[in-house]
């Protein structure tokens, strides 16, 4: 047996349910793992300061719809190294923006990854959305592109696990 029910009811009804969950996601908000609302600026300042410590000398290159890129020299070593919270969607562009000084690797709470790590950087967001959720303060942890030149070798220069 089969029911029946007015279109308009079900449209009604589809509306009120459509409305319920905007209404529900904007009383929960934005994610709150702090991680966003950063700028650029305080995080760069941050990677600039961890890469004086380490005796590099630093230069800016600025571009306008993405982030900063550092460029750091210390002896033959040169780095490149940036702000990798939009994740994939700018890799390329980062690939080509560091291509004179070596392939772009990923940092990331510790670990590298060849390519942005978009599924830990959410895992990431939800734990530090979760922590601020139960008022347990904490410092998110950052994704840091970087190029290095061969002279370099293969270290982090202190940048696999920055925390803002």
């Amino acid at each position: 047996m089969r029911w029946r029910a007015s279109n308009r009811f079900i449209l009604a009804a589809l509306g009120v349910l459509a409305l319920s969950s905007l209404g529900l996601k904007a009383a929960a908000g934005p994610p709150r793992d702090g991680l966003m609302d950063l700028s650029s600026s305080e995080v760069d300042g941050q990677l600039a300061a961890v890469l004086r410590a380490a005796r590099f000398t630093i230069a800016e290159q600025t571009f306008a719809h993405r982030s900063t890129l550092l460029l750091a020299t210390r002896s033959d070593c040169r780095l490149a190294v940036r702000d990798a919270r939009d994740g994939a969607a700018v890799a390329t562009a980062f690939a080509r923006d560091a291509a004179e000084t070596g392939p772009v690797r990923y940092l990331y709470r510790g670990r590298t990854y060849g390519q942005p790590p978009a599924f830990a950087m959410r895992l990431g967001r939800i734990q530090a959305e979760l922590m601020d959720r139960l008022g347990i303060a904490r410092q998110a942890p950052v994704p840091v592109a970087l190029a290095a030149s061969p002279q370099c070798g293969g270290g982090d220069f202190g940048l696999g696990d920055v925390r803002i």
